[in-house]
């Protein structure tokens, strides 16, 4: 990916997992309608699987060929670390127009990193820099 193809993805990183869209504003199983029409079952956040329940994200930034995001984990236990996960993607090839291909390359990113409690990937996948900021290694 180029410089510009790897902003468009931090942007596409902001919006798909800002708290606002990771929170669905109900707090039961709720039967929902989308904007195309179709239902959906929407869980409140505390009942989602992770990463969904307890990323909360801070940032998304392009540096250059250099995906950075930025977030914290809310799983009740948080000590207020600050988490860092660099993503070079120098030799990434990745068509942002096939919406299927950009949602894997995410999922395989994040949700594979961070599937599962923090204890399950912190230890493996992170580096602490200090006492509150940690690199996060991304599932490859």
């Amino acid at each position: 990916m180029n410089a510009a193809e790897v902003k468009v993805l931090a942007a596409l990183v902001k919006e798909s997992y800002s708290p606002e869209r990771l929170d669905p504003g109900v707090s039961e199983p709720t039967v929902v309608e989308l904007a195309d029409g179709s239902r959906a079952i929407a869980l409140p956040q505390e009942q989602m699987f992770e990463p969904y329940r307890s990323l909360r994200l801070i940032d998304a930034a392009a540096l250059g060929t250099t995906l950075v995001i930025t977030f914290h984990w809310d799983d009740g236990d948080d000590d207020g670390t600050i988490f860092v996960m660099p993503l070079d993607g120098r030799d990434v090839e990745l068509d942002l127009a096939d919406d299927i291909a950009v949602t894997t390359f995410l999922s395989h990113n994040l949700e594979f990193t961070l599937g599962g409690p923090r204890t399950s990937w912190e230890p493996a996948r992170s580096t602490p820099l200090s006492r509150r900021l940690a690199v996060v290694r991304p599932w490859s």
